[in-house]
């Protein structure tokens, strides 16, 4: 049928998610890091076409994201913060925490750092988490636009702070709190102690069981997220703006599936893992019945196979994903 040349092999390569693993693992500057970024996102638009299931797409594109951070903070920490303290836990929220970004997914994440640290360790991993942040930026990670970023104060504190700011969000229910402890309960640890993200979940999930409040506002927040759909389940499109025409799909109905499933795993305290992991434990749980999941599965990898291509045709055409 043909020759199979080295040429051919390398060019796959190219294409190969163990071999960008491989390469951001070595990547020895930030330039490398920056090359390795575009790379991921030239790895989405090829595997886009090839028919991959979106689950695996988005954990895909969320584990390489993972190993470009992990390998930034040993640069970093290699190169200017030696002596940084080993007390602390950075922590990625919302669709990173779940494991579930698509190509614009903005940065949400933040610090939890030991009580015992003193105040020379604090400055250091302040301005650690300066560097970071804006180090991220420059590679091509977009900031978050709520500035739910370790770099600024109130997302990094220490275990004993952090326990008092969730008592706070989980007993004041206001509409701000309620969407950003629904993002902080997708809180995973990307780097540092482990023990501090457990320790501090456990403790909202343990005060959660005994204040309903939230749960029940958590609940309202969702459904007010109504579908866009108008007389006879027409689709209802942005009547104005530079989206004119075209629909939000993360308002449209990821949002109401992702953060459904979220409060009924709180409830039922089976909250590890994607929103398709957290479906198959409320199954488990006896919470949801398997047609239900079935359908729920279904919509929800719709939606987001839909935003997907939606963020790789503007990419094909030169525009910015969103």
């Amino acid at each position: 049928t043909g020759i199979i040349t080295d040429t051919d092999i390398l060019r796959l390569q190219a294409h190969s998610p163990h071999q960008l693993v491989l390469d951001i693992e070595k990547a020895a500057s930030i330039d490398d890091l920056r090359q390795l970024h575009t790379r991921i996102q030239n790895l989405v638009l090829h595997l886009s076409g090839t028919g991959i299931a979106i689950r695996d797409m988005v954990k895909l594109i969320a584990n390489l994201n993972d190993q470009v951070l992990i390998r930034l903070i040993e640069l970093l920490r290699a190169d200017k913060y030696s002596d940084l303290t080993d007390n602390f836990a950075f922590v990625v929220m919302g669709s990173e925490g779940r494991g579930e970004q698509t190509l614009s997914t903005d940065q949400d994440n933040a610090i939890i750092y030991d009580d015992a640290l003193g105040a020379t360790e604090v400055a250091r991993l302040e301005a650690f988490s300066h560097d970071l942040i804006d180090t991220l930026i420059s590679i091509g990670v977009p900031p978050c636009s709520g500035g739910i970023m370790a770099r600024n104060p109130q997302w990094r504190r220490s275990l004993s702070t952090w326990k008092s700011e969730l008592n706070r969000w989980l007993s004041t229910p206001t509409p701000e709190n309620v969407m950003t402890g629904s993002m902080f309960m997708d809180l995973r640890p990307l780097y540092g102690r482990r023990e501090l993200a457990d320790t501090l979940r456990e403790h909202a999930l343990h005060h959660m069981s005994q204040e309903q409040g939230f749960l029940v506002r958590m609940a309202q927040n969702m459904v007010n997220f109504a579908p866009p759909l108008g007389w006879f389940g027409r689709i209802k499109v942005e009547k104005s703006g530079e989206h004119r025409g075209e629909v939000d799909l993360k308002k449209a109905g990821i949002f109401a599936i992702t953060d459904g499933i979220k409060a009924l795993a709180m409830e039922a305290r089976r909250l590890d893992g994607s929103t398709h992991d957290r479906m198959e434990a409320l199954i488990e749980a006896g919470v949801l019945k398997p047609d239900q999941v079935a359908d729920l599965r279904a919509a929800f990898d719709f939606l987001v196979r839909m935003r997907l291509r939606g963020q790789v045709e503007a990419l094909g055409a030169g525009r910015k994903p969103g």
